[in-house]
């Protein structure tokens, strides 16, 4: 099983790389490194929070695999809509067109 999630863990960073990778180009460089960091800091705690809850699971810690849930899924949760705002894809403002006679 771990091997399955070491598997799956790398599939989804380069898939988190090739999604992020054409959105990323800034033309403000600060924004950019900003993005890529956001990146990596979410994706490490991800997966810190998902190794976590597999070993505690495995060897029976009710308590400590529930607390991590919450503890590493709330962090991930909050790096993902700061990483998305960011992107713009929450809260982009639209365009609207008026129509003048």
């Amino acid at each position: 099983m771990s091997t399955f999630l070491i598997f799956s863990a790398g599939i989804l960073f380069l898939a988190g790389v090739l999604f992020i990778k054409p959105r990323a180009k800034q033309d403000k460089t600060w924004k950019t490194v900003i993005i890529w960091t956001l990146y990596v800091i979410f994706f490490v705690i991800a997966c810190m929070g998902v190794s976590f809850v597999y070993i505690n699971a495995s060897v029976g810690h009710v308590k400590a695999t529930s607390t991590a849930v919450f503890l590493f899924g709330g962090i991930s949760l909050i790096l993902a809509v700061v990483l998305a705002r960011v992107l713009g894809f929450i809260g982009a403002k639209k365009k609207v067109e008026s129509l003048q006679a």
